[in-house]
């Protein structure tokens, strides 16, 4: 048998661990969106990486260039300093995550630079490089030489940006699966949270309330009335003991009814001869002459007694007399008809 408290203590369970459950699916869905998106900011990180190594490329030649215009000695801080920015984001580049290509893609990238700049730094340290044909040659290979470093570069873009569509396709489908999760796990929620109110509703709330009136049907009177709860909790237990006490109060009603017009016909009959009293004719006399009178209609009204009945009582006894009165009683009551009736008045006074 299952108690009410029982019921109630499992239907907060199940609705607790059906919050916790959606909950973990929910965060499961959007961890794994957020891991999505971090991914998406990495992406986005190695095509300013690679946009910005384009660029990087191509002002690290602008220093050897107006070196050989100019000859001014001070291009040569400017292209330290641009080598180490160059050389930062060579390294960050290698720190990206990414596949096989990119990791070999970024190892070529650094050995090229590496060359790249030995190339240019070649030019640079050239003495009276201002229309020097050698310092022009060195010039013109880093130049041809980097045109293949800013491909690579370009390839680097062109990887990251094939991955920022592959990124962008997964963020699609996962935000689709996020809103289907979240949107199914809410409906099957509300599915839960519908059949264990249906759930409590039949199992507590209905019996309560059949059972609420069900004792003011009975309290109104209705003795026949009866509880058709079923449960095997503690509402049936107690409708079937309301049953039961229903049943008592219906069986006493009826004795006591039965009991209220045997005492009533005890009251308006009389002991001896089974007619009606002097108590019950005087007021059906008042109600049959209200009636005459209202209707205009004749009433009549005859009183028997027996002659000499003291005398035959003395000469026979009273026992005699007795059975004398219950005869001439059973006699008028025979001849009587069914709207007339015959009462005994006393003694040996009778009335019809």
């Amino acid at each position: 048998m299952v108690g009410i408290r029982a019921k109630i203590v499992g239907s907060f369970l199940t609705l607790t661990l059906i919050f916790i459950l959606c909950l973990g699916i929910v965060s499961l869905v959007v961890r794994d969106l957020t891991t999505t998106i971090r991914q998406m900011r990495g992406v986005e990180r190695k095509v300013e990486l690679a946009t910005h190594l384009q660029l990087q490329v191509n002002k690290l030649l602008e220093p050897a260039s107006n070196y050989l215009i100019t000859g001014n000695i001070g291009e040569r801080d400017n292209f330290d300093q641009l080598i180490n920015e160059t050389s930062e984001t060579i390294k960050e580049i290698q720190q990206q995550k990414g596949n096989q290509e990119w990791g070999t893609l970024a190892d070529r990238i650094n050995q090229d630079m590496l060359e790249l700049s030995e190339m240019l730094i070649a030019v640079l340290f050239i003495d009276h490089p201002v229309g020097n044909p050698q310092a022009v040659q060195r010039m013109q290979e880093a130049n041809r030489f980097s045109e293949g470093l800013i491909e690579k570069a370009e390839q680097f873009n062109l990887l990251s940006e094939q991955e920022m569509m592959k990124m962008n396709e997964i963020a699609i489908l996962k935000g689709s699966k996020v809103q289907f999760v979240f949107y199914g796990t809410i409906g099957v929620a509300i599915l839960f949270l519908g059949l264990l109110s249906l759930y409590m509703s039949r199992s507590i709330i209905q019996p309560m309330l059949q059972l609420h009136r069900g004792v003011q049907t009975v309290a109104s009177g209705r003795l026949d009335h009866r509880l058709s709860i079923k449960t095997s909790d503690e509402i049936g237990k107690l409708a079937l003991e309301f049953n039961r006490m229903v049943q008592v109060l219906s069986d006493m009603r009826r004795d006591l009814d039965l009991k209220l017009e045997e005492t009533h016909q005890l009251a308006i009959t009389d002991a001896l001869t089974g007619l009606y009293n002097r108590r019950f004719c005087m007021g059906k006399m008042i109600e049959e002459i209200n009636r005459a009178e209202r209707f205009n209609r004749p009433l009549s009204i005859i009183t028997v007694d027996i002659d000499d009945f003291k005398h035959y009582n003395d000469a026979h006894g009273h026992l005699r007399g007795d059975d004398l009165l219950r005869v001439l009683g059973s006699v008028l009551k025979q001849q009587m008809r069914t709207a007339d009736f015959v009462c005994r008045m006393g003694g040996e006074e009778f009335m019809i």
